[in-house]
């Protein structure tokens, strides 16, 4: 961050924002929280959309980070809560809280204000190391919110003949990050197959280690073949551990980046404003 922030010409132009989470929260529960996050701050900042610089927002994620931003841009439909239930959320009995609770952490649309996202080794199908041993551990050190753990047994032993043995299953175990990140995970699945917004354009960056072929290489805990997205603006493949955020080759590319989209609203106003002068 320091780096980027030397840059004059990003220094000058951009503001970075941080958004910090609990990483062993489920994925769609945390994704929700960023995407109130940013939805409250461009309200907040600029109530009556005077401002356009704040509508053309970058995201980058590194890790699970990377799929909290791709779901700030995704069209996930009905696909995380058919796996769930067959039934409309609506129709099934639970408290209003829990309801928009649930309303709001399983559909997405792409939020119109971000423009770009940056992927940084991110597990788009899933990790390798959510598996085995790691998960274990990790199901025993973490601690859900009580509200929802609760609220999920609930919605459960009220609709139980409308929730998928899978899903009954999962709900009373209650899914951490690291069950969500397994490649095997119903989430994972659902959301490599959520269409990322045609209008956004996307940057990712992939770290391997070793020789050979891309596809059978890693970054350690994510492989590139889950890493990899088909038909994306640009792909730079770093050597690197998983932990590349602080590697030469990986901040010069976002600084790339970051400059390429400089340039484009720079191109963006200029032709505005010869709109408007005509």
């Amino acid at each position: 961050m320091r780096l980027l922030l030397g840059d004059p010409v990003l220094r000058d132009r951009l503001q970075f924002w941080l958004f910090t989470y609990n990483t062993s929260n489920p994925i769609l529960l945390s994704a929700r929280n960023l995407r109130d996050a940013l939805t409250s701050v461009v309200h907040d900042l600029d109530p009556e959309g005077r401002d356009p610089a704040l509508r053309d927002m970058v995201l980058i994620g590194h890790s699970q980070g990377g799929l909290l931003v791709r779901l700030m841009v995704t069209d996930s439909q009905n696909r995380f809560w058919s796996n769930v239930s067959k039934e409309p959320l609506s129709e099934l009995k639970m408290s209003p809280d829990i309801r928009e609770l649930l309303q709001t952490s399983m559909f997405f649309e792409p939020l119109p204000f971000v423009k770009r996202v940056v992927f940084i080794c991110t597990p788009h199908r899933g990790s390798f190391r959510a598996t085995g041993f790691v998960l274990d551990i990790v199901r025993r050190l973490v601690t859900l919110p009580i509200k929802i753990v609760k609220g999920a047994a609930d919605v459960v032993t009220q609709n139980e003949a409308y929730i998928s043995p899978e899903a009954r299953q999962g709900i009373r175990k209650m899914p951490t990050a690291v069950d969500n990140m397994s490649p095997n995970s119903p989430f994972v699945k659902a959301l490599s197959a959520s269409p990322i917004a045609p209008d956004v354009t996307v940057n990712s960056i992939v770290a391997v280690q070793g020789d050979g072929p891309l596809t059978s290489l890693s970054d350690g805990v994510v492989r590139y073949d889950s890493a990899h997205l088909d038909g994306i603006g640009t792909e730079k493949i770093v050597h690197s551990s998983h932990s590349t955020q602080a590697e030469p080759d990986t901040i010069e590319e976002v600084r790339r980046i970051l400059h390429e989209q400089v340039a484009e609203e720079d191109s963006r106003a200029t032709k505005g404003a010869g709109a408007t002068t005509k």
